[in-house]
């Protein structure tokens, strides 16, 4: 019996392909390692601005499940405008700190360096906001440090599955909160 493990060659992550059935264009922005790139995707009913406005609130929680990564607390339900104009080196989600921001569509994360680190590897994060007309699309890449080990394409498989159920939560959640959002702007004009 061999003692090598074999997992599936294909990771758990999924994408919205573009109008040619290809898949999204890499997003261009600074990644600190080289490694896998994962990305996902969610059009939104919302205009662009409404939509990176909730995006920046990761600042202050995950929207995600809240039970599981923010200690069972419900993740806020209103913009704060002081957390709308993002900057270089701010704490998001509490593991990362922004290293680039392209203001109203995108901004870059990196994992800080601790217990996040040693447990997935220097993550990089990135969120861009497309605007397609009236409605807009929220395009998560993250990129996955490549690294040799014998634990560490296990280690990257459950973070893929773990990644999988939790980005789609947060990308479904930022959806709700943006298209309710431009909803009640609607209704108030």
């Amino acid at each position: 019996m061999s003692n090598n493990l074999h997992l599936p060659q294909r990771t758990p992550w999924w994408w919205y392909p573009g109008e040619s059935g290809e898949g999204l264009i890499p997003r261009q922005f600074p990644v600190p390692a080289p490694g896998q790139h994962w990305v996902r995707a969610i059009d939104v009913h919302a205009p662009a601005g409404e939509l990176f406005a909730w995006v920046t609130q990761l600042r202050r929680a995950p929207y995600s499940y809240d039970w599981a990564d923010n200690f069972g607390r419900r993740s806020p339900q209103t913009i704060d405008p002081n957390l709308v104009h993002i900057s270089v080196g701010d704490a998001v989600m509490t593991i990362f700190t922004v290293i680039a921001v392209v203001p109203g569509k995108s901004m870059t994360l990196s994992m800080n360096e601790g217990t996040p680190t040693s447990l997935f590897g220097r993550l990089t994060v990135h969120y861009e906001v497309e605007s397609t007309g009236s409605q807009s699309r929220l395009i998560v890449e993250m990129v996955v440090p490549l690294s040799r080990g014998p634990l560490k394409p296990i280690r990257r498989y459950a973070l893929a599955w773990g990644d999988l159920f939790m980005m789609r939560k947060q990308l479904k959640e930022l959806k709700r909160l943006a298209e309710r959002s431009a909803s009640s702007d609607v209704t108030r004009a």
